[in-house]
């Protein structure tokens, strides 16, 4: 008996020890993962949909015929915070049904009374891809009509006889959604959701042959941001809005949605997200044309002097200060065109000193024009004036054909003409891109735009800018969104990460993280 106390107090010392020496040296024992390639069929139990298809293991995976609804569920893993990862392939191209689009993916946090013979949909989450859309999304499940209710999508190029790695890390309420995941990786989906909160996993197809491999779940520890954080919206009554930094101080000049106010107000922030409200910035009268419609004014600096660019009863005006809090007085009182209507102008300077301007003109749609600004900065060279964008991706063509906002980065040589595409009431507003070699184009599209989208959490979000943190090292969207899912006014003003990243092809594409409606840090180099 003495002996076995030795023992124990010698084990427990041992483990003690380790335990102490893992936190000083940074080890973290992670939890044992649940790994399956869907071999060990007693674990799990299939479910055929409305339209029952052959569903079986093959060597190194699981096989499910074009159907609908097909399932298999683990009858092991009760999940609350998890991480859940599975490998899907569709294997077969050529028998999707147009009228109702294919998919497969996760199931998660599935209610286990709730799961039935002959049902496409149960009580719990289903992110998933679909090739038909081209896009990855997040839905959760309305057994009581029978139908997945989208939450969040997010474009992206799928192919056949290709590997999509799909992982979803649930914490709570907070739910984010990965593909092909990478130690630099933002979240495609990024949402908070509490209808389901724990449940069973499992894997879904409708309408192609897919296989599911390499099935894993652990447990899911959301980690702690360290600093300050800000919450989307970071300012109430902000649209259309643009920002310019100098000498230390953001300023930040919006469209006022829902009435006039007679001008453009300015704001002011050190860190992006805490904004003073400084005034009026340019006021209609005597010293600038319009008297209503302020909309969208754009601003940019030349030789200590500054410009702003303005939409004014559906023409472009340009009015001039010697201080980014204005006053801003036009020193040629009217619009840059009297016959022509034009909005949403933007201005931009190239390495070579060129400064450029982009704006709006309407022609069953709205369509991007572009022209070298001449040495004033208040006319441009009309013999430069080319259109460069117009509405052509489904996504840009809902509720009119629209592409409108631009906003011009450079990158590496190349010139990335951001936009935004699509009504802004309708709910696939979001924004887009394009790229060229030159200021004026030919520019093309990515064929994964839009790269912001409106989701069931946050609609409108739309008509951007982007800014740089205080230490230059972040890029941020600034856009507006609408301040509730069922009215476009009040619209209000919210930042996201965007960054220049590469795709699984090398290529370097444009990426932004959102929108988003939980925490996150603050601009990097905020004192």
């Amino acid at each position: 008996m003495k002996q076995f106390h030795k023992k124990w107090w010698v084990w427990a010392i041992c483990v003690v020890g380790v335990s102490a020496l893992a936190v000083l040296i940074g080890i973290q024992f992670l939890p044992q993962k649940y790994h399956s390639n869907f071999q060990d069929e007693k674990n799990w139990t299939a479910y055929s949909g409305s339209q029952a298809a052959k569903m079986n293991t093959v060597e190194g995976g699981l096989k499910m015929a074009s159907g609908m609804g097909n399932k298999w569920i683990n009858d092991k893993q009760e999940t609350t915070d998890f991480e859940g990862s599975v490998t899907v392939t569709f294997e077969d191209w050529s028998t999707g049904r147009e009228e109702k689009s294919p998919d497969a993916g996760l199931l998660f946090r599935v209610a286990e009374a709730e799961l039935k013979e002959s049902d496409d949909v149960v009580s719990g989450y289903y992110f998933g891809i679909d090739p038909f859309k081209q896009q990855v999304f997040l839905k959760r499940g309305d057994t009581t009509n029978g139908e997945w209710v989208e939450i969040a999508t997010k474009r992206l190029k799928i192919e056949p006889d290709t590997d999509y790695r799909l992982t979803v890390k649930a914490s709570g309420n907070h739910i984010l959604g990965y593909v092909n995941e990478t130690a630099d990786s933002w979240p495609v989906i990024d949402i908070v959701d509490e209808d389901f909160m724990s449940g069973k996993v499992g894997v879904q197809n409708q309408g192609l042959t897919t296989s599911f491999s390499n099935f894993s779940v652990a447990d899911y520890q959301a980690p702690t941001i360290e600093g300050k954080t800000y919450l989307n919206a970071v300012l109430e009554e902000a649209a259309d809005p643009d920002i310019l930094y100098w000498e230390g101080t953001y300023y930040l000049y919006p469209t006022t949605p829902g009435r006039n106010i007679g001008g453009i107000k300015v704001y002011t922030s050190k860190d992006l997200v805490n904004w003073e409200d400084a005034g009026m910035a340019m006021t209609a009268g005597p010293d600038n044309w319009g008297d209503n419609g302020f909309w969208a004014p754009d601003l940019i600096e030349k030789d200590g002097r500054f410009y702003m660019y303005y939409t004014a009863n559906e023409h472009l005006c340009v009015s001039v200060a010697e201080n980014p809090l204005g006053p801003f007085k036009q020193e040629k009182f009217g619009p840059m065109h009297e016959d022509t209507q034009e909005i949403d102008a933007h201005a931009f300077k190239d390495d070579d000193g060129q400064y450029y301007l982009y704006f709006v003109r309407f022609d069953n749609g709205n369509h991007i024009w572009g022209a070298k600004l001449n040495e004033d900065m208040e006319t441009i060279d009309e013999s430069s004036v080319v259109k460069v964008l117009s509405p052509s991706q489904p996504w840009e063509m809902d509720m009119g054909n629209i592409n409108e906002g631009p906003y011009m980065l450079k990158h590496e040589g190349k010139y990335y003409l951001t936009y935004s595409g699509s009504h802004f009431e309708s709910p696939l507003y979001g924004a887009g891109y394009a790229v060229a070699d030159s200021p004026l184009g030919p520019f093309e599209k990515y064929e994964e735009n839009p790269i912001m989208q409106s989701n069931s959490l946050a609609h409108g979000t739309g008509h951007h800018a982007v800014a740089e943190s205080p230490d230059g090292k972040e890029l941020f969207m600034i856009y507006h969104r609408h301040q509730t899912l069922y009215n476009t006014d009040p619209r209000e003003f919210a930042i996201d990460r965007m960054r220049f990243t590469k795709n699984d092809q090398g290529e370097t594409v444009l990426e932004v993280y959102g929108p988003t409606v939980t925490p996150q840090p603050y601009p990097s180099g905020v004192q």
